[in-house]
Order: structure tokens, then sequence, then C-alpha cells
């Protein structure tokens, strides 16, 4: 055995001197939560490897295989000493991390060094989350993800099978790393043992199902503490009535009865994790909503807290002071469950819902803990209940909100049949300002004041359109095998898909340990809404104090393709230099309901908004500089969606649907002759 290790210790040595990296960094960057820092800026500004003048010869170079579709960002620990089970030696290197909706997570070598035997990457180590046996002995089994046959369903999943995931649900958030302890954090959703036949069930103490927080040692995979999340038990008056959902006429043919386990099958914890605090007591914050939008059983958006004590490596849920719910701040109040009025209209102040998934965004942080995060749609009741509103909260999620926004179009935005939700993307706090960002599905942004007035309320600075007004769309539906067109947004319910939605957060370049802003910065935004143009605004500050965004556009690029979700960006920059915006899109296609094939791109930019092209005969414009796509129409791979692609030290890590991460950089044979970065792309794909 020892002589085996040493063999295949001399294979990976050997494999390092082959397959060096192309670039040296002068200072390693970590990749430890979504979207790079708790201010959700997007924005890696210690890039100094992919530049403007070698993005030209980006390729793919290696793909990291996974067990399952990645929701979940990947995460990026360099210089770090990792255990390899292959070897039995503990490893100081750079390692990405990834998670799968099957709750399989993997440690492999960041700069695809670890493949001892050809040209295959092997993971240091990889396993399926496992959980303790439901009859309560200290026997563990694998932790199995939930199949969508049990989720709830809204009209689209029972009378078309559209699903917006599709086939399981598992680790959905993207986790959160703690390096000073070696320790990451993440949700699962977890179904019954595979012994049992659970299909198209609701959860029961037979068949349960559970959102489960994990702490993962990254050293080796070993789990330190995992806890079931409590959320309470569903609507007293749905629980144990078979005809409870009766009224929503959803037909769905299941007819599942609420049970008084069901809350864990109702919610979805779908925004990215936030961790806040220090040793020895650490802070993670999940926000909940619901699976599709399913009216019933009725779900209500749920901010929760877990403590995680480093000494004794304990996860523990928060108690707060509300007699009625101490275990998460409720977005909506309980007792609501929607009851429909003939079938089509709504009681306003019953919608309950008020979900948290921002499109897999996570909440934002400021320097005091206070959190920040968006609803989508349901009952507003001002002070008290706060769908479609921009919401601050203290550390310690007491009901009494710190801060709120509800936009001026409340109403329209809470008349539940347009689903014209604000909380489809996530908040971004401005650095060196007291300002948070958001928009959603209107494609309007929102820039507020962090300090709340007399009333509690967050004031508005400005808002401004990010997209262009409502316009008919079309979505590509397959039914029993029938692909058609169809013009989506003339049907009343789905009015919304008419707006040109924000679903992947604007990006902004600057950093976020600013104090202030500099008295000649620069600073600018980029946001790609579904079925529209790239768009870059800039902010326009005094003196270094903070102001407010110029509403026109600086510069616009290309449009996304027809339907959801347009262009999930990220920045790259070396300081003020080399910047460079990258979007992971669909090709060709609406990935709404369905699973289609995808592309990279990158545009060169300057820190104002602005473009380095200069040839552009129609005025500012930001053009492509590269597409994965364009560099090799061969590189196939299903698009990730909301997943952001990942940048950090001469590599882009990129999720898909397809059982594999890219790996993107510039090859250490040198530069490659630059193809052309804005090819002709096939017509609509017919993937599933």
């Amino acid at each position: 055995m020892y002589l085996m290790r040493i063999a295949l210790l001399a294979l990976t040595l050997s494999g390092i001197a082959a397959f060096a990296e192309p670039c040296q960094t002068p200072a390693r960057v970590d990749v430890l939560t979504h979207r790079y820092n708790n201010s959700r800026t997007g924005s890696n500004l210690q890039e100094t490897c992919l530049t403007w003048d070698n993005v030209g010869s980006i390729r793919k170079l290696f793909s990291f295989q996974v067990d399952g579709q990645v929701y979940a960002q990947p995460l990026v620990v360099t210089n770090f000493p990792i255990h390899d089970t292959t070897t039995g030696l503990t490893l100081t290197r750079n390692v990405v991390f990834i998670a799968t909706m099957k709750n399989w997570i993997y440690a492999y070598d960041a700069d695809g060094l670890n493949k001892p035997s050809g040209n295959v990457q092997v993971p240091y180590w990889g396993m399926q989350l496992t959980i303790p046996y439901p009859d309560g002995s200290t026997n563990m089994i694998s932790a199995l993800p939930l199949p969508v046959s049990r989720i709830p369903w809204d009209a689209g999943a029972a009378q078309f099978g559209q699903f917006n995931i599709d086939p399981w649900v598992g680790i959905t958030s993207t986790p959160v790393i703690d390096r000073n302890n070696s320790t990451m954090f993440l949700v699962a959703k977890v179904a019954a043992p595979a012994s049992r036949s659970c299909d198209q069930m609701a959860s029961t103490p037979e068949c349960p199902v559970e959102n489960r927080i994990f702490a993962i040692n990254i050293a080796d995979g070993s789990i330190r503490s995992q806890v079931r999340i409590d959320l309470g038990t569903p609507e007293d008056l749905q629980v144990d009535d078979p005809d409870a959902c009766a009224p929503y006429n959803l037909h769905d043919p299941r007819k599942l009865t609420a049970t008084r386990d069901d809350a864990n099958r109702i919610h979805m914890q779908r925004a990215a994790l936030l961790l806040t605090g220090a040793a020895p007591a650490l802070h993670i914050y999940l926000g909940f909503g619901s699976h599709q939008d399913a009216p019933c059983p009725m779900y209500h958006g749920m901010m929760v807290r877990f403590n995680y004590d480093t000494a004794t490596s304990m996860l523990t849920q928060n108690r707060n002071a509300n007699n009625l719910h101490p275990f998460a701040f409720f977005v909506t109040r309980k007792g609501e469950t929607d009851p429909p009025v003939l079938g089509v209209f709504h009681h306003e102040d019953q919608l309950g819902k008020g979900g948290i998934w921002q499109a897999g965004n996570g909440p934002a942080a400021d320097s005091s803990g206070n959190i920040y995060f968006m609803t989508g749609n349901g009952t507003y009741n001002p002070g008290t209940e706060f769908s479609d509103n921009i919401l601050k909260l203290t550390p310690d999620l007491d009901q009494k909100v710190a801060g709120y926004f509800a936009p001026p179009d409340i109403k329209l935005l809470t008349t539940d049949v347009l689903d014209v939700d604000l909380g489809s993307s996530g908040p971004l706090l401005i650095p060196g300002t007291q300002q948070v960002l958001g928009g959603g599905k209107q494609g309007k942004l929102y820039l507020l004041n962090t300090a709340a007035d007399a009333n509690g309320k967050l004031p508005a600075v400005q808002d401004f359109w990010a997209a262009k007004g409502w316009s008919p769309s079309w979505t590509h539906l397959t039914v029993r095998k029938f692909e058609f067109y169809f013009p989506i947004s003339l049907l009343l319910p789905l009015f919304a898909t008419g707006y040109h939605h924000i679903h992947g957060a604007p990006v902004y370049w600057g950093a976020p340990n600013e104090t202030s802003l500099p008295s000649s910065a620069k600073r600018a935004l980029f946001v790609w809404p579904e079925r529209d143009k790239l768009r870059s605004f800039r902010y326009a500050g005094e003196n270094g104090q903070a102001g407010k965004f110029i509403a026109k556009p600086v510069a616009t690029g290309p449009d996304a393709p027809g339907g959801m979700p347009g262009g999930t960006l990220s920045i790259s920059a070396n300081g003020v230099q080399d910047g460079i915006l990258w979007a992971s899109i669909p090709l060709n296609d609406d990935a709404w309901v369905r699973v289609v094939r995808g592309r990279l791109m990158a545009f060169k930019i300057n820190s104002d908004g602005t473009s380095p092209d200069k040839t552009n005969p129609h005025g500012p414009a930001i053009t492509p500089a590269w597409s994965s796509y364009c560099a090799d129409p061969q590189d196939d791979f299903y698009f990730g969606k909301y997943v952001p692609p990942v940048v950090a030290n001469g590599h882009v890590y990129l999720a898909t649907f397809s059982g594999f991460v890219s790996v993107y950089g510039v090859p250490d044979s040198g530069a490659n002759p630059a193809p052309s970065p804005d090819c002709k792309v096939p017509s609509a794909s017919k993937k599933k």
C-alpha cells in the first residue's frame, strides 16, 4: 500500500510539472461566498492573469465531473492543506468546492493538477451527504434529494409537466465557507430513504422531507454538525384537509394533502447562504420561499439564522423574541391562505407568500451585520407584512424590521395574478456609501439609503429602468413531444412575462472594503435583463460623496436570447485596469422551464461603464471580446441557470447542468489565434 501511494504521488508530481499553470498571481484570491463578498458586488478586482491582451486566447482547459446539476456557485480556497483520499497525503493546493442537486460535494484541484492517471481530473475528496437513519438509531444513510414528483405543483407543472427545477431538488443554494475554521456551511433538501416507496407523497414520519443545514470540514469532507431546520408547521386550515387545495383548481392528479410535518417539503431554500460574525460565534442566514410559486399548501417567506460555535463545532437555530414564530422572521402573516374568489380574484390582504428566492442571489450584509434582502409577490401591509419589498433586518432577525422599502406601484407588484414580483434578483450594497440597490421582474432598479427614516422606511434615492418596457413575449414549449412557440405574455396570469425581468443581479465595479468613494472614482453598474440588451450605468458621486446613477445607459451590448433568464454576470479586473465582464447565458433559447444549451461570453469594459472598443459606428457599445461557442462550437453544455461565472487566479469556473463544471483560461502553450467573438450562433436548440 505504501509503495502504491508513493507511485501515485510520483504521478501527481509529474502531472504538476507537465501542466504548470500559465500565470503566477502575486496574491491568491479566495472565493468564499456568492458573488465574491457580502456586499454582493459580483466583482473580483484582484485578477492579474486574465487581461485585455489575452482574453481572445482563452480556451476550455478541463472540466470536473460531478453527479447532478450544479445550481450552487463553485467556491475557491487557495493554498489550502487538503486531504487527498487517493494517496492518503495532505497537500497544500488551490481547491475548488462544488455542490450538486443530488447532494454530492466535491473538492477538486482548482488548477487542474490532480490527474494521476491521464487527463481525467480526480477530486481530492467527494461524497454524498449522509444523515441519521429516521428510526433514531446511530446508523447513517445517504441524504437523497427530493424528486420533483413530491414538491407542491403549480398549474404549469400539473397541466403541462413544466418544472423550473427538474428532476431533483438537493443542494440548490450556494454554500459559504469560513476559511479560518476550514468549515463550509450548506443546506440540502433531503427525502426519505430509498428503501421506502414515497413517490408522489407529502411529508410524513414514514416518508419525511427535510431541509438540513450542514457544517463540513473542507479539509477532508467530514461532517462536523448537521441540524434539521425548524420551519414550524403548515397553515392549520390546510393540514389534513383533502379538500383544502381544491378551490385552486390546479388539476393536480396527485391530490396531496398537507400534513403536520409538511413545512419543509413546502418551502425551498434557494437564496445563497450569508455568513457573518467571527469566532467563536458565527452566524449563517438562510432565506426560504416556495417551489414554483405553488399556492397550495400556502408558503411564507422566511429568514432563518443559525449560530455556529467554533469551539464545539455545533450548529444551533437562532431563536428571536417573537412568540408566534421564534425560529424565523416571517415576511407575511401566518393564517393567510389566499382563498380565490370565483377562481380568479384574490383578497389582497390574504395572499400570504412573500418568498425569499432572489434567483439564487444571497442576502447582503453591512459592516454592522444588518441583513438586506428582497421579497416576492404576496401580502403587503405597511410596517407589518412585506411582500415585494427591499428589507433591512438587525442581526437578531427581530420581527420589527430595521427598514423597508415598497415601490410606489406596490399595488401592481402585489397583484398576485400578474406575478410581477420585486424579489426576482438580489440586493447590492454600493461600496463606500450607505446605499443599497435592487430590482426585479419589471426591469426597474431602485437605489435606496440604508438609514431608515422616522417611519421605518428606507428612503429612495432614485429609480430608473434597466430594461425596456412591457412587450409581448413568446416561449418555447414541449407538450407530449410536440414543440411550439406560445405567446405566453398574452395570458393574464402570465402577464409578467412581457416585462424584461432582471434575474441575474447587477454587478458593480467597486471594492467592498471602500469606506468612502474616492473623489476621482469612476464606477459603473452592468445588468443584462432577459430578452433585452446588456447595459451599463455610470455612478456619479461628487467630491467623494455618495451620488446616484445616470439613468441613461453609458453603453449597450448585444440582446439576450428570447425567454429567460438574460445574462448572469461577473466582473474581473486588476484594480481599475483590464476589466472584463463575464456572462453565462443561454446560447439561443428560453431556459424558463427547459434545459438548454449555454455559452460563456467575455466583454472588455472600463470602470466607468464604457468599452475600449472604438470601432462601433453606432456610438458607445459593449462588444464581445470572446465567446465559448465561437472559440469552439463543440464546447457543448447545458446552461447553468442563475449561476454566475467564478473568475479567480487566471481561471473561469462555469457551472453547468451537464454533470460537470467547465474551467476556462489561457493555455500554457501560449496565445491562440483569437476566434471571431461574435460568430453566428445556430437557431434555437432542440434540447430538453
